[in-house]
Parts: structure tokens; sequence; C-alpha cells
């Protein structure tokens, strides 16, 4: 049996961006949750300074309605962390399930949640991000969970400044614009904000996209409809108060809270809190039948060890979920909460950074379970994978006991205190182990037709555009009909750097060592030129006499081109060859190929550029003498005018380059293993996740969700919250135009590389023997097909089809009933 220290492991309950938490025994049998750090953080001294540091701030916490930090030992080889393990529905799930409260079980939730603050401040912390979804309801009462985000109210090396971490609706205003640091009225804010949402069903400042609710929060448009009673909303608004030293303390809190509580209890004659006592009893029960279910125990009743007593102060875990309800992927509480309840991630160094532990592929510890066969397909829930509470029989843990239970959601310590929650759902064994789903055989593509249509050493890529599939190799741009593989026209071109199809044209870039970059406009339907533009600088338009760089990027907007041209540092090489040559952009009409305007930059590489919104974005690697890291910027230039005007640069914002103030929408980048969602109007990051490897993510969301690719397999992840929907290993990326592009989605279709189905092999192993196509919303596999190919391939997809380029020749594939 693994052990670590004196703690007997029993199960896996998941694992993330910074290790693993594993359900565990102590010497008398008590449960606890153990969290083992990953061997690269560890290897990290400042990270395992930080683990140190937040270790001992949480362990100063203590009160009874905090959960407690048992054991650590942040100087192990691999540093580990034990909480205790608690059980019960979150606040959240409770309301979902029971309505608003009344005044009074209102009363005594403030009470208790005001003295578990006031020993979080005690210990010098500021929580930062109370909510509904981080208070988990015992049968000794609330316990406040998450002290991953907080922070010390004097130690301002913990966490990066100028963060905003919380949850949208949950956030006080002072922290969002940047006035105040974190203080204890912040947590006031946030206490009133969660009992106006328990006393009314719906967030104080409403619901939507998270900049709405932020600007609502900050321009103080409190909700507050449907609390009980007038002295209760005069008392939230005044928690809720822009100002925070106009708020009540949290000491005023609590007092305000007991007296109205002992008002109540003297006018109902209740005997004991309202958690005590039946609906919300049961619903405790569940979950602690939950817990024994968990921990093997074939009884399942009583009261299990987690709950014990004994606190120590600090972080904790807990199991909680809905009451009676099939499981389901998303649920409030979960490991990134949707909806108003979204947790706003610092930028970078935060130990917002430290929650994230979605379990890629969650397998018991102790006793290992038979994996899936490789031919099998998710299996989709039915009516009759939900079997009533009533009817489970007393046995360990299975599927569908969890299932009866409502799903429960496994909430476990990832760091100093931080929480994850792991929903169970359908394909989930409640020890962690995947459900072997009912074996199918996979269905088999059919190949289509194959063309050969250039040089098989110089493969550019192909993409689809409408009916067409366009590929570019080392001589050409060749239109194909995608249906039949007929060449609709051919266009000889060498040195082709950018393919771009805009309306019923299509763009080609050329650049190179040969000649300065030049733009060619190709009617989309016949292939023939429409115009040409050379970039042509005006006279005393430019400070630099250097010629243009012979490497160029690419943009359109609208009626506007532009051709960036720059020297390229790509080696010492290029660098001495070049000179000290500036970049530049040049703007054309996109219909006549007329020049528009021009602006000379400085000495810099370019490392990416995005045209929006009567904007030119242009990303900046400027040189570095020194050899030195340097800040790379991202250069704003305003075209909507008659000439170009540049604004603010962003700094740090080369690698976003489509995120700047002409962008909207919300776009998903990946960088060494971290997947970021940008809000590119205001450059915020909504959530972010590491994942295994350094997968590649698709840029935009399709249904929903937004997948990665990478060593260990596909993942598709929720696009709102970046929750883990589905993982598969036994496929991985199929290249795309660029060598680490994202994964190929089109049409509610994942098309992947992999292994011949039974062969046993993992996505790594087997990947050339051909392609699979799945389905992006469930993982389900729709076909496979081999694929005959001795090189590298690219992909594109549209109605249907998949196009496979490879040694010059194209394969389309489709799926067994396609017409």
């Amino acid at each position: 049996m693994e052990r670590i220290a004196e703690y007997r492991l029993v199960a896996l309950l998941g694992e993330g961006g910074m290790g693993r938490v594993q359900l565990a025994r102590t010497a008398s049998g008590r449960l606890v949750a153990v969290k083992t750090v990953h061997e690269h953080l560890a290897a990290d001294p400042g990270f395992r300074e930080r683990f140190r540091r937040e270790t001992l701030a949480a362990r100063a916490v203590a009160g009874p309605f905090t959960a407690a930090v048992l054991d650590a030992d942040p100087d192990a080889v691999r540093p580990w962390l034990a909480t205790e393990f608690c059980a019960g529905p979150t606040l959240a799930e409770t309301a979902d399930a029971l309505g608003p409260l009344g005044a009074g079980p209102l009363a005594a939730l403030g009470a208790a949640l005001a003295e578990a603050l006031a020993g979080i401040h005690r210990a010098g912390l500021v929580h930062r991000d109370l909510k509904p979804s981080n208070v988990v309801l015992t049968r000794g009462g609330p316990k406040v969970l998450d002290f991953g985000i907080a922070r010390r109210a004097a130690d301002e090396t913990l966490t990066a400044t100028g963060e905003v971490i919380g949850s949208p609706g949950f956030i006080a205003p002072e922290l969002l614009t940047a006035d105040a640091e974190p203080a204890p009225a912040a947590d006031v804010f946030a206490l009133a904000a969660l009992l106006a949402r328990l006393a009314t069903g719906r967030s104080p400042y409403g619901s939507g996209p998270a900049h709405q609710v932020l600007y609502r929060t900050v321009r103080g448009e409190a909700d507050l409809d449907g609390v009980p009673t007038e002295e209760w909303r005069a008392f939230l608004a005044a928690c809720l108060t822009g100002d925070p030293a106009a708020r009540p303390t949290v000491a005023e809190v609590l007092r305000w809270c007991s007296e109205r509580t002992a008002e109540a209890e003297a006018e109902t004659g209740a005997d004991g809190a309202w958690w005590e006592q039946d609906p919300v009893a049961g619903l405790i029960r569940r979950r602690e039948e939950a817990v024994a279910a968990l921990a093997g125990d074939p009884g399942g009743a009583g009261e299990p060890p987690a709950v014990e007593g004994g606190r120590e102060g600090g972080a904790e875990s807990a199991i909680a979920a809905p009451p009676s309800r099939p499981a389901r992927p998303s649920r409030p509480g979960d490991t990134v909460p949707t909806g108003p309840e979204d947790t706003v991630p610092a930028a970078s160094g935060s130990t917002a950074a430290l929650t994230d532990a979605v379990p890629r592929r969650a397998r018991p510890t102790a006793t290992p379970q038979a994996t899936a066969p490789q031919d099998t397909a998710p299996h989709a829930p039915t009516p009759q994978d939900t079997v009533p509470y009533a009817d489970v029989p007393a046995r360990g843990p299975t599927r569908r006991r969890l299932l009866a239970l409502g799903g429960a959601m496994l909430v476990a310590g990832t760091g100093a205190g931080g929480v994850t929650l792991l929903g169970l759902t359908e394909k989930d064994d409640p020890t962690g182990s995947p459900a072997a789903p009912p074996r199918t055989r996979r269905p088999r593509g059919r190949l289509l037709w194959t063309r050969a249509t250039g040089d098989p050493g110089h493969t550019s890529g192909v993409l689809r555009h409408g009916g067409a599939l366009l590929v570019s190799d080392a001589a050409a741009v060749t239109a194909l009909d995608a249906a039949t593989g007929a060449v609709r026209w051919r266009y000889p071109a060498r040195q082709i750097t950018g393919v771009e199809p805009h309306g019923d044209q299509v763009l080609v870039l050329r650049s190179g060592l040969l000649f300065a970059p030049e733009l060619i406009a190709l009617d989309a339907r016949t292939g023939n030129r429409r115009w040409k533009a050379v970039p042509t600088r005006p006279i005393g338009a430019t400070r630099s006499t250097a010629p243009d760089g012979q490497s160029a990027f690419l943009a359109v907007d609208g009626a506007l081109a532009v051709l960036v041209p720059y020297a390229s540092d790509a080696s010492l090489w290029a660098k001495r060859a070049l000179g000290d040559r500036p970049w530049r952009a040049y703007g054309f009409d996109s219909r006549t190929g007329k020049a528009l305007w021009f602006h000379e930059g400085t000495r810099a590489a370019v490392t990416g550029v995005h045209a929006a919104g009567g904007r030119l974005a242009v990303g900046l690697r400027p040189p570095s003498r020194s050899g030195e890291p340097v800040e790379e910027p991202l250069f704003v230039l305003r075209t909507s005018g008659a000439a170009p005007e540049p604004e603010p640069a962003i700094p740090g914002g080369a690698p976003h380059p489509q995120a700047h103030p002409g962008s909207t929408g919300t776009r998903y980048y990946a960088s060494g293993g971290r997947i970021v969602s940008v809000d590119l109007a205001t450059r915020r990051t909504a959530w972010h996740r590491t994942l295994d490897g350094a997968p590649a993510v698709t840029p935009t969301a399709s249904g929903g969700l937004v997948h990665t690719a990478g060593p260990g397999g596909v993942d598709a992840l929720d696009a709102r919250s970046g929750r883990t929907r589905w993982s598969s290993t036994d496929v991985g990326r199929l290249p795309g135009g660029e060598e680490d592009g994202p994964p190929l989605v089109a049409d509610g279709t994942l098309y992947a590389s992999g292994p011949q189905p039974g062969s046993g092999e993992k996505a790594g192993e087997g990947a050339r023997w051909g392609v699979h196509a799945l389905d992006a919303a469930r993982g389900r596999v729709l076909w496979s097909m081999p694929v005959e190919s001795a090189g590298a391939p690219s992909a594109a997809a549209g109605g249907g089809l998949l196009h496979v380029y490879a040694d010059g020749t194209v394969q389309t594939f489709t799926g067994p009933d396609s017409a």
C-alpha cells in the first residue's frame, strides 16, 4: 500500500497543474486529502518557498467554520500537504436544491461566515474569493474553503501587485479599479454578495458575461429585490457600498447577524441550527455516504471519519454534490465555476493558478482497474443509468452508486488550502477510474478521392474556402473542387509564405531573401490575377534608407490589406545579412491594390500581426545586445483615418497580437503547457489551465468548447470555465497548416491522428497509422481510416470532408454514411 509519511493512500482524486490530490487515511483511520506537488514545480526554489509560506499562513487560521491543515512537509523531495476531509453540499448547490433562505437561516449563516472571516483576518490573511461555491455545509456547520488565493495583508511578495483575483459578482469594486489593496473590507463585500445570492436566488449584480457583471459592480448597481425584510436590505446595501471605509467591519457583521439569529430562534423556538434539520441534514447525509463509498466502506452509513473535529487551521477538502440528480458536465462549484461566479485569475505569479487540478486521466492509487479497450467510444448517459437513491444496495463504490447519489463532486485541497471540485460524470468510477463503456466496433470511413498536386518535398499547406480546397507548395497555388478533386485553377508562384482567402479573392503573400515582399490578389473563382502590390515608400516619409526586410506578415481588415515587412532575427546569419532594418507597414485597398498609407517602425523583429476594428496590432521583438530577455510590446496603429496614427503600445502584449482595442470576443492561447482564455477587447485573462506536455489549442470556441492536443492526447475544455469535458489518450493532434498548429475542428467534428483501433497503442506510439473523426462535443469516435504517408501531413476540413496533404498528394476522406 503506497504511503506518504504516515498517510496510507486510498484513491486518486485528481491531478492538475500543481500536483496530485489523493484520498488517504491516517494510522487511526481518519480520512484526509493529501496533495503532492509535481516534480518540476518542486525543483523550483521560488515555488517551494511560496508553498512553504502559504502552508504556514493556512495553518494560522483557526475556528469552527474553517477547515484544517493537518500536516505538511514543504521540504520533502516532493512537497505535500494533508488537509481535513469534509462532507456536504456547497451553498450554491443548497440554494439550487432548496431555494432562497429566510431571515433566520440567513442570519445564522451570516454569523458563521463572519466568524470564519474573523479567524482568517486574525491570521493576517484576506480571503479574496468568498462565494457560495467556496462554502460547504457540513453537519457541524458551514466550512469556508479555498485559501489558495488568500493573501497576507502585509506581504506584497506573495502575489504580484496589481492583480485582480476573485469571482465576478463577489469582487469588491475597489479591487476592480485598483483603488485599494485587498483588505478585510473586501471580504465583507463578498460576504454580503453571498448572502444576497442566498436570500434572492440570484447574484446582486446580475448574470451574463463577466465584463457586464464587473461593470455593474463598479457602478454600484446592486439588485436587492427579494431579500427577506427592509432591515436586511439596508444591512446588505451598507455592506455592498463602494466605499470600503463605510462598510461595517467583520466584527459588526458578526454582532448584527448574531442578534438576528437570537431573535429568530426566540420567535420560532427552533432547536438547533437550520443545517442540522431536514431537508439540509438529508443533503449532508447523502454526501457523507458518498464519502464512505469513495473510501470503500461497504456499510456506507453513520458519521464517516471525514467529518470529525480536530482543526489546526487553514486549508480544506470536501465532498459536495447536488441532491438526487444525474451527474452532468458542469455544476456551480466545479473546478473553474461558470457564470457570475467565474474566478478571474491573476495575470501571472498568482496563487490562483495553484487551484487548477482537473484530472486528465484519474485512476485509483491502491486498486487499479482494467482500462477501457482502445476501440470503444464514450458511453452516452441513458435514463437507465440513474438509480433511485432508495434502491442503491449497500456496497463498495461503483459508477451507478455515485450517480444515484447525484454525481458527487470531490473537493480536494490543491495547494496551501486551494480547492478543486472534480465532477464525476456517468463515465467515471467514484474511485476515479474511467468506467469501461460498452464495446462497440469503430466505424470505418472511406476514401473519397486522391490527387497529386505538386512537389512532394515542399508543401506549404491546405485550407478550405467555401467549396474549394486551396493547396500551396513551392511552385504554385492550386484550387481543387473539395468534393471531387477536380482542378479549378492553378497560379504559378514561388516563395509563397502566406495564403489568405478574403471574400471573392485569394490574397497571396510572397517573400524571401531573393526579392522584396509582394502581395498578389487572385480571383477566387478563376485564379486570374486581379492586382499586384509591391511596397513603395513615399519620398520623405522614411527615417531609414535601409531596404525593407525580406520576411513579411499579411493582415486583412475588411477593405484594408496590410503588408508588414521586417528583418528576421531567426538566426545569427540573418541578423548579420539583413543589417539594421526597421519594420514597416503598407496599407492597400484590398479590392483594388491601391496604396493607402505607409508607416515606419523601429528595428525589431515582428512576431505576429492582427488587423480588426480599424486598428493594426504588431507584435515586436526588439533586438537584445546583451542576449538578455527584452519586453516584447504590441504596437497598435489606428488605421481608420486618412493617415495611420499610433496608439499607446501594450507592454508585453506581443504573444497575443489579437488582443487590442479594435478586437472583440474571446481567444484561446497555448504557451508552455498553459492554456489561457483572453477577452480580446479588455486583454483580461478569464481563466487558465495547465495541461501535461505542451498542447496546442483551438483559437476560438466551437459548440461551447475549445480543444487541446498534445503528447498526452486530446482534451475538450469548457470555453467559459476551462473545465475538462472529455479527454482521450487514444488520439493526438492532426497537423494543420503549421507544425504546432491547433487541433483540427470543423462542423462539429474533431479530426485527430492515432494508432489502429484495437492495437493497444497510444497516440504518440502509433499515430502514423491514420486519422480518426470524433464528435467534438462528446469525444465519441465517428470513423477511422488509415493514411498512406511518408512525411508529415497537412490537413484541412469542411462540409464533412477531411483533406490530408502529404508527399505532394491530397487524400480526401469522409464518413461511412456521407453522400
